[in-house]
């Protein structure tokens, strides 16, 4: 029933005139339904105002991006056959190519996983997974270029089995799954080919190279870390001599590098005196480790 005026004419309630309103604005198309509730088609159907809200939410949305390999364009990652050894392959872009093959398998299923927790997420984690996704992919190729430069034909076979590690560390981040502890050679090699790099989740590469030894017994070892997605914040605590239960904290030389933010794509290095192995009970059998919390990779 309408409200009467001051005058003893009758006036609409205001939600009516509104809708009114916008269907006289020529809105009708936009605004599906604006018919009455007692006019042919508008008997239980949503309200203008719930079906504008609907369309602007759906609209809102955007789809989920699967990965695309740059060496792979034009389709999502997909699932093909690859060798079971790439090291076993004749040439260079034989090796190359099996990476490049087995690297996209891998990203198969990470797309995989990813759609799945974007179906159920809500609009502010869907954000969020399109974002780490898209920052994770575009690091993933400078920070393998950065830890691999020679110059020599090598890099390109590095680099490739580098994107391989990459996304095996994604896939299990984004899966996960609790890392087993990385074993990894020890070097005190200048050729980058001979370094062992571990992988962080975040896709951040640690190398260890054990430049010389010091006049206590000890040696002096130059970590290696290139900044992932997010970068790399250096924990010098982080990065120990361990025979357990024998451990060598070590002592900074140089500047003191805590703290230090390593930019996405970037190469830093700072070394750690290990003065005190001559004390391991256990004849230096050890190795050194990365241990964010647990140990996760060991250098021996």
């Amino acid at each position: 029933m309408g409200l009467t005026r001051s005058d003893g004419t009758l006036r609409q309630p205001l939600a009516r005139v509104a809708v009114l309103a916008l269907c006289g604005a020529g809105l009708a198309g936009m605004l599906a339904g604006c018919s009455s509730p007692g006019s042919p088609g508008g008997g239980g159907a949503a309200s203008p105002a719930a079906t504008a809200t609907k369309t602007v939410q759906t609209a809102a949305v955007a789809p989920f991006v699967s990965i695309v390999e740059p060496f792979d364009p034009g389709h999502p990652a997909r699932l093909e056959t690859a060798p079971e050894s790439c090291g076993s392959q004749r040439t260079t872009l034989a090796i190359e190519k099996c990476y490049e093959t087995t690297t996209e398998n891998t990203d198969a299923q990470i797309n995989a996983a990813q759609a799945a927790k974007y179906a159920s997420a809500t609009p502010a984690g869907r954000t969020a997974i399109l974002t780490q996704d898209s920052a994770w992919l575009a690091a993933r190729g400078p920070v393998c270029q950065a830890a691999f430069h020679s110059g020599g034909t090598i890099d390109g076979i590095n680099v490739a089995a580098c994107l391989l590690d990459e996304s095996n560390a994604r896939f299990i981040a984004v899966k996960g799954i609790s890392p087993h502890e990385y074993r990894l050679k020890a070097t005190d090699s200048m050729d980058p080919s001979a370094l062992s790099w571990y992988t962080t989740p975040g896709g951040s590469r640690i190398a260890e190279l054990s430049t010389q030894g010091d006049q206590t017994g000890g040696a002096v070892v130059t970590w290696i870390v290139v900044g992932g997605a997010q970068g790399f914040v250096i924990n010098p605590r982080q990065f120990f001599y361990m025979d357990s239960p024998f451990t060598d904290p070590g002592v900074i030389q140089g500047q003191d590098p805590t703290y230090h933010r390593v930019a996405s794509g970037q190469e830093f290095q700072f070394a750690i005196d290990y003065s005190k192995l001559a004390k391991d009970p256990n004849g230096g059998k050890g190795g050194y480790v990365y241990a964010p919390g647990d140990p996760v990779a060991e250098w021996n």
